[in-house]
């Protein structure tokens, strides 16, 4: 009953002892500092387990602790925690959930601590959406794997999920959306878990949904509907006119309140400024403010709502375009998703400014397991930063959209257990072993089964073969079969963005059998 074999991630160092640990019935804490939500989760997740008599786990601040760090003791008869921080707590009593999932745990000493601070995972509600209680479910998906952050993409051409009670034509517009209550208590749900819902608005571009209920808020005033289907549409919100800020600041501090992050994650990406070319309020707006390029009235626009979100005590997250000018926000934190534009946010890294990896190719989860399998997943490793640059990353984040999986079991599936892969990634100080990974990840998906979280089926986590290859042929032409007319296209990709995605997704077998699925498709 080997301690370590029963975690994902494996810990720094496990001390095994003599003698064994029965799961009792109840549980009692002893304890002089912490909150008593830090015991919520692993309450709620015992409340199955049968037992009998009465154990006290003594809880105590030990100050030396990494944050998030901790050391577990467990006893016969008694278990010891020592944190310095909520998360150290609750991540050493998840541990102990895990190592007792049979009803029994070895005697042993955990001592533990992560690599990094951002340990994320993303989830597009916005494309399709899933209930509130959905969302719960993938948050203690992720607390079990001691994964960190929830970034929730809420808002995009295809939905806007946010009940406002100033705006309420959002709401109205879009159907399906999460009530300020159900976002108040999914955010508490995920605090009892370690868990920070970050959450993102995408602006200026990606606000299909937003100007059907608004359309005064782009350059034309013109009917824009809400969207069915993926893309990268035209219209989009309007940096020239002054009552989009007045516009936006009100609905920033009404959807801010509803979260405890201190983040707020703005977008910045795809946002095709053709109208802006042609709008007289933004060439007045350049103007005015000495902007050379569309890029930079994008980075005014940027430092505007920073602004306001700086004033309400948030730090703003962009995707990597936000680099393309120099006007970037005052401690702003870049989430790299595309090498598309890779020469900035290497520059960004090596000047030492903090960064999040979300390499589309390695850690979209979007993608089916034949085009991202879970030993790609495993096996990550930044493609820049290799050398002192990475000090200012941040950590990593696999990102879940939603444009082509519409039901919780899927959304499931797609997620776990690659986001376990991830968090062995994020969390271990050295390169893993992929099968002694394995190993633990068999035993630790006994706890996504008794909380309801459907996996993919181990038989599916590497796919090879023709099943592999069908598959991935498969979901490219059905995807690009799908993309709306009139949207319009992203930037041309680089002769690397090009080489890598064929490398990264398929074999060189695949590509005869791509081109004639696609010639077939059209």
């Amino acid at each position: 009953m080997r301690c370590a074999n029963k975690l994902v991630p494996k810990p720094d160092k496990v001390i095994e002892k003599d003698g064994v640990f029965i799961v009792p019935e109840v549980f009692t804490f002893s304890n002089d500092s912490f909150p008593s939500w830090c015991f919520t989760a692993f309450e709620e997740r015992m409340n199955s387990r049968s037992g009998t008599g009465q154990v006290c786990i003594t809880v105590t601040r030990k100050d030396d602790i990494p944050k998030e760090g901790y050391v577990l003791e467990v006893e016969e008869k008694s278990i010891q925690i020592f944190a310095s921080d909520e998360r150290g707590v609750i991540w050493a009593l998840t541990s102990l959930y895990l190592l007792a999932q049979d009803g029994e745990a070895a005697c042993c000493t955990v001592e533990d601590s992560p690599r990094y601070e951002h340990r994320g995972q993303s989830l597009d509600c916005s494309r399709h959406f899933f209930t509130a209680e959905e969302v719960k479910k993938i948050i203690e998906g992720l607390a079990l794997a001691k994964i960190n952050v929830l970034h929730w993409h809420l808002a995009d051409d295809q939905g806007w999920r946010i009940e406002s009670k100033k705006y309420p034509l959002l709401q109205q517009m879009s159907g399906e959306y999460y009530t300020q209550e159900e976002i108040r208590e999914i955010d508490l749900y995920a605090r009892d878990r370690g868990v920070e819902v970050v959450p993102e608005i995408d602006m200026p571009g990606h606000n299909s949904a937003l100007l059907a209920a608004y359309p005064q808020y782009s350059c034309t005033g013109e009917k824009v509907e809400v969207k069915k289907t993926g893309g990268i549409y035209p219209v989009i919100l309007c940096p020239g006119k002054e009552d989009t800020f007045v516009f936006l600041e009100d609905l920033i501090k009404e959807v801010s309140s509803l979260f405890r992050s201190k983040r707020f994650h703005m977008g910045g990406d795809e946002a095709p400024k053709d109208k802006w070319k042609e709008c007289p309020d933004c060439r007045k707006r350049m103007a005015e403010e000495g902007l050379s390029s569309e890029d930079d009235l994008q980075g005014y626009f940027s430092c505007r709502v920073a602004q306001t979100l700086r004033a309400l005590g948030k730090t703003v997250i962009l995707w990597n375009e936000g680099l393309l000018t120099e006007l970037v926000p005052e401690n702003a934190q870049i989430q790299y998703w595309t090498l598309n534009y890779r020469e900035t946010a290497e520059k960004w890294a090596r000047e030492g400014k903090p960064w999040i990896y979300s390499d589309m190719f390695e850690l979209y989860l979007d993608y089916p397991h034949s085009m991202t399998p879970l030993k790609k997943v495993f096996e990550t490793v930044p493609h820049f930063g290799k050398d002192n640059w990475t000090g200012s990353m941040l950590g990593m984040e696999s990102c879940m959209w939603c444009e082509h999986v519409a039901s919780g079991e899927l959304l499931e599936e797609r997620i776990f257990p690659r986001v376990l892969a991830l968090a062995e990634t994020t969390w271990c100080r050295e390169g893993g072993d992929y099968q002694d990974f394995l190993d633990r990840l068999r035993k630790v998906l006994d706890a996504y089964d008794a909380a309801g979280i459907c996996f993919t089926k181990e038989d599916h986590w590497d796919p090879e073969g023709k099943a592999r290859r069908d598959e991935a042929i498969s979901y490219m032409t059905g995807s690009l079969s799908q993309v709306e007319p009139g949207t319009k296209k992203r930037a041309a990709p680089s002769r690397e963005f090009v080489s890598s995605f064929f490398k990264k997704f398929f074999k060189l077998s695949d590509i005869i059998f791509l081109i004639k699925a696609m010639i077939f498709k059209k």
